[in-house]
Formats: structure tokens, C-alpha cells, sequence
């Protein structure tokens, strides 16, 4: 397939901070406006761009399909939060909305679809509920956001937990912890960088922030970064009460409602499900540590609940960021085929 240069656009200014989106056209020609996949990247909320962790698969399956590739910058936290995000996806879909032309390429912002990873799976679950237009479909790579209401999320951990990793020292992320995160500048890119061969640590993150979210679930504050809600600690109110065993989702989610300061239930989607939503496809490594595949499974079955088309795909024995490793279209081939019939139905055939 012929590489097609991707037009960079701003689509929001925050005081002096300018937000992107990288418009990657289709292969084949169009007399008209093309449908798009609003793509958004991973990296816990706290690290990466538009361009970080991008996959291939799906880059090469839109293109040759017709479909553009929107890959969006967004504000990340310490000091933004989940407020940040919520309002950089809503206004960027109003962005599309009412422009003609990105780049070179005339959308039809009625054919969008919301895909992300890992954390751009909870912006793309964020998009379902709040983005106008809304998106026709949304598929969720080991997405983060469906069930934020877990010991994963909000229990101190004692051992390792992600990826076989030795726990963090908090105090090496001093700088990003609340309140002195309130002297940081807002940032809507953070590279991942990795430290090279003759490091003590070779292919470790050498971006701090790139470890953010793996020190908060540690310390078990995720939450009080993504909400803003420190005094008190939302997670040591929310960890007094977490759900017991056999619990079913509905009283689950009352308890965090009643809980939650009003204020922050738009950002949690297992709060908005409702039968509005639109087609979700999920998929997820089984043996996910950073994003346990329980995420995916709790919303896919409150979807059902709500009489959502959700569709769940495991992938045996994977773990975080599996579809962007070496020789995964051998493996997943035919699962990435699955996905990116999906989003021709909901765009082209639909």
C-alpha cells in the first residue's frame, strides 16, 4: 500500500497550548467526503501523542477501505484531568463538524467512528456519551474506563503487578503528585522515550510521565488525578466501599453514583450506559496486567444489560499493547480483518 503523508491541523488552542490532529487520508479516491475513524492514543492518560502507539493494522485496513484516519492530541494529566479530556473530545468533534476540509480531505462528519487503546479506549467510550456528532460505532483495543471501580484501580498494591515489573518509588514522581503538580504547564504531547542499551534499565521508560499511571495504581490514587478530587482523596472515599463478591453491576454502580460527587459522574462511562449507545467492539489480551481484561468484560455485559450490540474478542494469553508487537498480523490477522469489517459496516454499508 502506498504511504500517504498525513496532514497535521490544529483543531483547539488552551491559553498558549495548541492541540493537533494528524488527518490521515485514504488510498483510494473520493468525489465526495469520506467517512473518518477518530482514533486516540494510549499512555494512561499521562504520556504520548498522536502519533505514539499508533497501529498499523488499522492505519492500513481504513486506508485501503476509503476511510480516514483522525489521530487527536488531547490534554494529559498532572496537572489536567479527566475534565481536560472529556472537554478536548467533545470540542474536537465540533472541530470536524464545522470543517469543510482537513488538509486535503473533505469528511463526512456524520460517518465517524471512535477507536482508541488503553487509555484512548476510555476518550472513545467518553466520545459515545458526550461528542456531537455522535460516533456510529466505537472499537476498544484493551480499552481503560470500563470498570474504574475495581481493587485494580484503587487498592495500594504491595507486589508487582504490572507486567512482572519491580514496584515504583513514588518520590521519583514528586514532581507530577499532587499539589506541586499545580505549578506544571498543561501538556497535550509527551513522547515515549526508553533508555538505551548501556542504561542499568535498557527499553525502560525514560519519560516520567510514561510511569504515571502505573506509580497511581500502585499507591492506588488514579482516581484523585483523573476526577481532581484530592481533598479528600476520591479513591480513599471510593476504596471504603468497593464492590463484594457476587455484587451485581447495577448495585455496584448505585453505590458509586450515590458516592461520586455529581460533578464527576460524566467521567466514568459505566454510569452512562444507556440504550443510546452506539455498536462497541471490544478487544483484549487476557493476560493484561496494566488493563485487566475484567475492564472490557464489565462494560460489554452492561452494554448487553442496556440491549447495546457489544461485541467481546479475548485474546488468548495477550497481554498490554499485543496488537502493536512484531509479527501480530501472522497471529491476530484475521481479528484485525473482524475490526476493520466492523467499522466498514457502521461507516460505508450502514
Amino acid at each position: 500500500m502506498a504511504q500517504v503523508t498525513p496532514t497535521t491541523v490544529a483543531y483547539k488552542k488552551v491559553g498558549e497550548l495548541t492541540l493537533y490532529i494528524d488527518v490521515h487520508p485514504p488510498t483510494t479516491e473520493s468525489d465526495g467526503p469520506v467517512p473518518a475513524v477518530v482514533y486516540f492514543h494510549g499512555g494512561g492518560m499521562t504520556a504520548g501523542d498522536r502519533a505514539s502507539w499508533f497501529p498499523p493494522w488499522i492505519h492500513k485496513r481504513m486506508a485501503a477501505a476509503g476511510i480516514a484516519l483522525i489521530s487527536a492530541d488531547y490534554r494529559l494529566l498532572s496537572p489536567c484531568t479527566g475534565h481536560d479530556v472529556l472537554e478536548d473530545i467533545v470540542d474536537l468533534f465540533a472541530f470536524i463538524a464545522r470543517t469543510k476540509l482537513l488538509g486535503t480531505v473533505q469528511i463526512d462528519s456524520t460517518r465517524l467512528v471512535a477507536a482508541g487503546n488503553s487509555a484512548g479506549g476510555l476518550c472513545a467510550f467518553l466520545a459515545a456519551i458526550h461528542a456531537n456528532p455522535k460516533p456510529r460505532a466505537i472499537l476498544s483495543m484493551y480499552g481503560l474506563g470500563g470498570e474504574m471501580f475495581s481493587p485494580h484501580t484503587l487498592l495500594p498494591k504491595t507486589k508487582p503487578f504490572f507486567q512482572g515489573f519491580e514496584l515504583l518509588d513514588p518520590a521519583d514522581f514528586s514532581e507530577f503528585a499532587y499539589p506541586a503538580n499545580a505549578s506544571l504547564a498543561q501538556v497535550a504531547q509527551s513522547k515515549p522515550t526508553y533508555f538505551g542499551p548501556d542504561s542499568a534499565t535498557p527499553g525502560m521508560p525514560s519519560n516520567p510521565r510514561m510511569q504515571l499511571a502505573r506509580v497511581w495504581l500502585q499507591v492506588g490514587t488514579y482516581l484523585d488525578y483523573w476526577t481532581g478530587q484530592h481533598e479528600p482523596s476520591i479513591s480513599g472515599v471510593l476504596r471504603k466501599i468497593l464492590p463484594v463478591e457476587g455484587e451485581d453491576t447495577a448495585t455496584t454502580d448505585a453505590r458509586l453514583a450515590d458516592t461520586l460527587p455529581a460533578s464527576e459522574h460524566a467521567l466514568f462511562p459505566q454510569l452512562f450506559v444507556t440504550p443510546k449507545w452506539p455498536p462497541v467492539l471490544h478487544i483484549h489480551g487476557s493476560a493484561d496486567t496494566a488493563v485487566p481484561i475484567q475492564s472490557s468484560q464489565a462494560l460489554h455485559a452492561r452494554l448487553l444489560d442496556a440491549k447495546v450490540e457489544s461485541t467481546l474478542r479475548i485474546a488468548e494469553g495477550m497481554e498490554h499493547v499485543f496488537d502493536l508487537k512484531p509479527g501480530v498480523e501472522e497471529k491476530f490477522g484475521a481479528l484485525f480483518d473482524e475490526a476493520a469489517e466492523f467499522i466498514r459496516g457502521a461507516l460505508i454499508e450502514a
